[in-house]
């Protein structure tokens, strides 16, 4: 999410089908078709594998080409979550939200999941705005080094929280946090408030603001603003964490049906 950095990056070690999944959500979490070369550059991943992956996903119905080669949606790929409240439905479920809260706070709003080992971004709207931060949508990060990635840890078990803080941690930046005692407070602090803050931990110059997305007790999605730091803070923004709390609170139940 570096500023003025439009390069996707890629966890290393993703298994060919993990790949040709995480080009199902960025095809389904798109606005518009989304050509070979964009999935690329979105996904990380060689224009070779990505165009050998979509000719994979074309034959299974899960997605079709246009008429000028662009990749869209198939027909297979509504059988794989039945659940409009999950999985491959929920950008187009959330996506008026994310656009509201564009228009009430000037900064990318993006919806994320849990995706085992990693929070995937499946959906972003985009602030018109000078100075912003690209498109995520299709990135994976570690759950700690981002601010939905730990509003999602807040709600796991206790068990799966000690099984990745026994885990080597790496960091991002000199900001990241790192310490498993800093984090298991910093996860309490989240469940108890809400919301999660970040000031430029997985980039400089780059803060975070994330809130759950519930169906019932379960968190089923986060969404995020994030933007340029020194507009986009605590300090600056006053009230933003418990504003875009309520609107998430509010329209994802209306637009989810809860």
């Amino acid at each position: 999410m570096a500023v003025d950095d439009g390069a996707s990056r890629t966890i290393p070690g993703e298994s060919p089908v993990e790949r040709a999944f995480r080009l199902l959500q960025l095809v389904a979490g798109s606005e518009e078709p989304l050509g070979v070369r964009e999935l690329a550059r979105r996904s990380g991943l060689p224009r070779s594998s990505v165009g050998r992956l979509v000719g994979q996903l074309e034959r299974l119905d899960m997605v079709e080409r246009t008429d000028d080669a662009a990749v869209v949606a198939g027909p297979g790929l509504a059988t794989l979550q039945p659940d409009q409240a999950s999985g491959t439905h929920l950008p187009a479920r959330l996506r008026p939200l994310l656009h509201e809260l564009v228009a009430t706070f000037g900064e990318n709003a993006a919806l994320s999941i849990d995706d085992r080992d990693a929070l995937l971004y499946v959906a972003q709207a985009a602030a018109d705005h000078p100075v912003s931060v690209p498109d995520v949508s299709g990135e994976r990060h570690l759950f700690h080094l981002v601010a939905p990635g730990l509003v999602t840890m807040a709600w796991w078990a206790p068990a799966r929280i000690r099984a990745y803080l026994r885990e080597p941690l790496v960091g991002a930046t000199a900001s990241s946090t790192t310490d498993p005692e800093q984090i298991t407070d910093r996860l309490g602090n989240i469940r108890e408030q809400g919301w999660c803050w970040t000031d430029q931990e997985l980039d400089q110059g780059v803060n975070g603001l994330a809130v759950p997305v519930m169906l019932g007790d379960d968190l089923i999605a986060t969404v995020s603003l994030f933007g340029p730091a020194y507009r986009f803070s605590p300090g600056v923004t006053g009230e933003a964490a418990e504003t875009l709390l309520e609107i998430v609170v509010r329209r994802s139940n209306e637009l989810l049906g809860s």
